[in-house]
């Protein structure tokens, strides 16, 4: 093995300021697609405190409102709360944008063949469209289910 020595330097721009992402475009959209995390973490710890609530739920075969007591305040008073439906609406929004960027991402980043023979790529659009088909179908099939069980 050969005890080459580079002296070459990395070159490190320096940061003049604490919002140099806001100078570019592409920066802005990075930031905050990565800003809005907060509200995915909103929504996990959201539904980690109804399984919570419905673990602590007595679910004997005599079942009161006493033993279902504290899903009943989850769904009655938690997330019936202003603040909550519009946290909600908020995660909603960012997590549509966050498909939306994804999607568009997609065919850079997977890169799909016409067959197995070729060298040509799948379009980029029939992947986009396949993408958005599928989270139309998603949300298909959990609104019926979720009105179905009525």
């Amino acid at each position: 093995m050969s005890e080459v020595k580079s002296f070459r330097k990395p070159y490190n721009p320096p940061v003049k300021k604490m919002s140099w992402w806001l100078e570019n475009p592409f920066f802005v959209l990075y930031m905050v697609r990565e800003g809005t995390a907060v509200f995915a973490l909103f929504a996990v710890l959201e539904i980690l405190l109804g399984i919570f609530c419905l673990a602590l739920c007595d679910v004997t075969p005599a079942v009161s409102l006493k033993g279902i007591a504290p899903y009943v305040w989850y769904l009655q008073s938690f997330l019936a709360n202003p603040v909550v439906i519009a946290l909600n609406v908020l995660v909603l929004l960012t997590q549509l944008f966050h498909a939306v960027t994804w999607f568009a991402l997609m065919p850079k980043a997977v890169r799909v063949f016409m067959n197995k023979n070729s060298t040509e790529l799948l379009p980029d659009y029939v992947t986009k469209i396949a993408l958005y088909l599928g989270l139309i179908g998603a949300t298909v099939v959990v609104l019926a289910a979720a009105y179905l069980t009525k």
